[in-house]
């Protein structure tokens, strides 16, 4: 059985893209318009929040931690400073029982466009050797919180779905009184609105933070 020692650390996070106005209009093929190896296609940054749950503390300094295109220079220093936030974490686990818990990294959407978004730019930048890079990346445990919340979602859909951010939002967190703009990034980025996509982007961080910790209350066995 897994241990959950005092020091888990848990890594909530988003991510946000641009994509070319070529790239965007599309009637047919998936329904992600970004891809981390076309050209034109940028990882503008995200915003983290880093914890250890069981302690109540928060290790992200600032709580919401920043890493933007526009603040940083340019896409590699982001993902040079993103890759940092999980060698950290590495580093801390490395000693661990392995029965104990692996270093946890959640979000909405993030197992089909920020982990792999971020694995594909470390690469592309060779921010690391390629196995270092898969060992810091691809050996947390990953938390999706749209694929989790399939079970708490009533929906008669024939086959299980990922569930949407809002969907999540509007059933653990009612007294919501404002959801986040339909405007799509990149049409911020295009309007240069950096503000405005930091703003939003940790408004959506704070919610995926209560989304856990709601999510997790619901699937506590009580005795």
């Amino acid at each position: 059985m897994v241990k959950f020692p005092i020091s888990t650390e848990l890594l909530i996070f988003d991510l946000e893209a641009y994509v070319p106005k070529e790239d965007r209009k599309r009637k047919t093929g998936p329904s992600l318009a970004v891809n981390p190896f076309k050209e034109g296609h940028t990882l503008l940054g995200g915003v983290f929040h880093l914890s250890r749950p069981r302690l109540g503390e928060v290790l992200s300094k600032p709580d919401f931690e920043h890493h933007w295109v526009w603040d940083e220079g340019d896409e590699a220093e982001v993902i040079s400073s993103i890759y940092q936030i999980f060698s950290g974490m590495r580093k801390r686990a490395a000693l661990k029982k392995q029965h104990h818990a692996d270093p946890v990294v959640s979000g909405v959407g993030i197992s089909m466009f920020d982990m792999p978004c971020i694995l594909s730019k470390c690469l592309t930048y060779e921010v690391d050797s390629a196995d270092e890079i898969y060992e810091t990346i691809c050996k947390c445990r990953v938390v999706d919180m749209a694929v989790a919340g399939i079970g708490f979602i009533p929906s008669n859909s024939p086959i299980l779905y990922p569930r949407t951010h809002n969907a999540l939002a509007d059933l653990f967190m009612p007294e919501r009184d404002k959801k986040p703009t339909g405007k799509v990034v990149w049409e911020m980025a295009d309007e240069k609105d950096y503000k405005g996509i930091s703003e939003r982007c940790e408004g959506e961080v704070c919610e995926m933070v209560t989304l856990a910790k709601r999510m997790l209350e619901k699937s506590q066995v009580t005795e």
